[in-house]
């Protein structure tokens, strides 16, 4: 982007200076007027028959290498051509106009055959010679003085005495951004007024422009002064939602995702997050919010929202592995309009090799930023010797405030357990739950920066259709640290939870602790850490975990890993111990996160494990 935006202002340069012989140029960023006149004796020194290539004599700068890459003759691909009269002029004209959009008005241009003293006298011995252009800078410009004059609303409520208004114009005024001291640049030019227009019009003043603008520049002192006068035009006021697009929901789900309110002031960003919002809500494939900028409507400019609905039911099926739980195939339907009310219904049949799930969750539209949802699951799973069918129904509320996500649910569950040559137990709670996770990531899907909290608290009481008393805590933390100006990252991690109850009976083994796997200690199996009984493990009602990660980033979709996982699941903190793994491992990026495969060797264990996730929807 960089380089078409510099082509542009060369472009725009040459423009500017055509229109300028013309008499028909109405601003001036850089007058051409005052560049350097060509010197016609080089051109007329060259004989029409004269054949070569030319080849660019300047110091290491970068002016010199946008010669070289906005000039054609100057690469190193140019081929010999004519060397005419109005080439040179030509070649003299361009590398003028690129000095001066670098702020060098006063270049000094040379011709020259390395094996004469100049152009003159060539013969036809002396074709397809290399033709030496000596270029000299010269002194560059600094700006030297800069005028600004700010007029409409804005202008009129900071005379008014509008101590806001007065701020947000000498703010204009001090980040202008080629303030005095600064060398001239067309590019900055150019940058700067755009950015002191979308100051204006992406916060009240949705109509703002530049009237007039002008550089006037001394060559011979070196030295610019700019000049500037911009309107500010009317404050704007939002107004009523015009819609368009909805059809399968009801109008006033517009209204449960925080649209802005008729007589706010405009601004951008407001309506930007409005259109994240609905974007990311089940209901919309697109989203587009914004305004007209008519200064007649000023008062109450009318919200403009165009939406494209998602289809209203969806059947799917898909297939996958991973080294928790082997094989699967899944079937999910889904129905976004329950009862024509907007309820979001969730579902899935999924069968795994060493576990087998459905469940069916609905979620009511959000309202002040929480969102409630109620559902049921039927959950059957062989890991580790323990063969568990749990069946659970509960509400949840979820609400959103800035970096920060609350969770409060209650969940009533039945559980029974089986282990090979003991009896099956049966244990049943009532459960109460809150959690928060805060969240700061430059990237939700492939974090490179940033940190997560997370903590989560449950309690079941035994008088109240439960088998035991108990609270259970737990809390995780993971950090980004970015190494390098590449991708590469370090990654943190560490995981703590206990339960306070007299002793593991009658509590789900949902809610005690079991870990290992590839999302927690690779290089064991799949919950294989926790209380051993006999070839079986059951869950502890401790847990200790932490990994340390470093990535690095082969192309832009691979990578390579090295790690070192610790961590155990026990019945009490004296009797954890700590099991090590040390691995590496594969990265390939997608749209929904990093795939891993991670070659883990588990140093209590002495075995080597490879742990893969993978799964693909079709």
């Amino acid at each position: 982007m960089a380089s078409h935006s510099r082509a542009l202002h060369l472009l725009s340069v040459c423009i500017m200076s055509l229109l300028a012989q013309a008499g028909m140029a109405q601003e001036t960023p850089a007058p051409a007027a005052q560049l350097p006149v060509v010197d016609s004796s080089d051109a007329e020194a060259v004989p029409r028959s004269l054949s070569g290539r030319l080849q660019l004599k300047a110091p290491a700068a970068p002016w010199a290498a946008l010669l070289r890459e906005h000039i054609q003759e100057f690469s190193g691909s140019a081929e010999s051509q004519n060397i005419t009269p109005s080439l040179i002029r030509r070649l003299r004209q361009d590398i003028e106009g690129i000095l001066a959009t670098e702020g060098y008005f006063s270049p000094h241009i040379e011709f020259e055959n390395p094996e004469s003293a100049s152009l003159s006298g060539v013969t036809e011995s002396q074709r397809d010679k290399l033709i030496h252009v000596s270029v000299e800078a010269g002194q560059r410009t600094f700006i030297t003085q800069v005028g600004m004059r700010i007029s409409g609303s804005l202008a009129d409520r900071a005379n008014s005495g509008d101590e806001q208004a007065r701020q947000r114009r000498s703010g204009l005024i001090q980040d202008w951004g080629l303030p005095i001291g600064q060398a001239f640049r067309e590019g900055d030019w150019s940058d700067a007024k755009t950015a002191l227009l979308e100051n204006l019009r992406a916060d009240t003043y949705a109509s703002a422009k530049i009237t007039q603008s002008a550089v006037d520049v001394d060559a011979d002192a070196a030295q610019a002064s700019v000049r500037l006068e911009v309107d500010s035009g009317p404050a704007f006021r939002l107004g009523e939602l015009h819609v368009n697009g909805l059809q399968n929901y009801p109008s006033w789900l517009l209204e449960r995702y925080q649209p802005p309110k008729a007589g706010e002031n405009y601004s951008r960003a407001r309506l930007l997050e409005f259109q994240r919002t609905l974007q990311n809500s089940p209901y919309f494939a697109s989203v587009a919010v914004g305004i007209e900028p008519d200064p007649d409507k000023a008062e109450a400019v009318p919200v403009e929202v165009s939406v494209v609905e998602r289809k209203r039911r969806d059947l799917s099926f898909g297939t996958g592995y991973s080294s928790n739980t082997g094989f699967r195939g899944e079937i999910a339907y889904r129905d976004r309009n329950i009862l024509e009310k907007a309820w979001d219904l969730r579902s899935a049949i999924r069968i795994e090799q060493k576990r087998q799930v459905g469940y069916a969750d609905v979620y009511l539209p959000p309202r002040d930023r929480v969102t409630d949802s109620f559902g049921a699951i039927i959950d059957r799973q062989d890991v580790s010797g323990v063969l568990t069918l749990r069946n659970a129904v509960g509400i949840k509320r979820t609400s959103q405030r800035g970096h920060i996500e609350q969770r409060l649910g209650l969940n009533l569950i039945r559980e029974r357990n089986s282990i090979e040559g003991e009896p099956a137990e049966t244990s049943k709670a009532l459960v109460l739950s809150a959690g928060w996770t805060w969240r700061d990531v430059d990237d939700a899907f492939a974090p490179r920066k940033g940190e997560i909290y997370q903590l989560d608290l449950a309690v079941s009481e035994k008088t109240l259709l439960s088998d035991q008393r108990f609270i259970r805590s737990y809390g995780k933390y993971q950090r980004w640290i970015p190494v390098g100006k590449k991708s590469d990252s370090v990654i943190l991690r560490a995981e703590v939870g206990q339960v306070v109850a007299p002793d593991s009976a009658g509590i789900p083994e949902e809610y005690l602790f079991r870990t290992g796997g590839s999302t927690t200690v690779r290089g064991y199996a799949y919950q294989s850490l926790g209380v051993e009984q006999g070839r079986a493990v059951t869950g502890g009602r401790v847990m200790g975990v932490a990994s340390a990660e470093y990535v690095h980033w082969l192309k832009e979709a691979w990578g390579v890993a090295t790690f070192l996982d610790i961590g155990d699941a026990a019945e009490t903190w004296r009797d954890l111990s700590m099991r090590q793994a040390i691995g590496v491992g594969a990265r390939y990026r997608t749209p929904a996160g990093p795939i891993a495969l991670d070659l883990a060797y588990g140093r209590q264990s002495k075995k080597v494990r490879l742990d893969f996730s993978i799964a693909i929807a079709f």
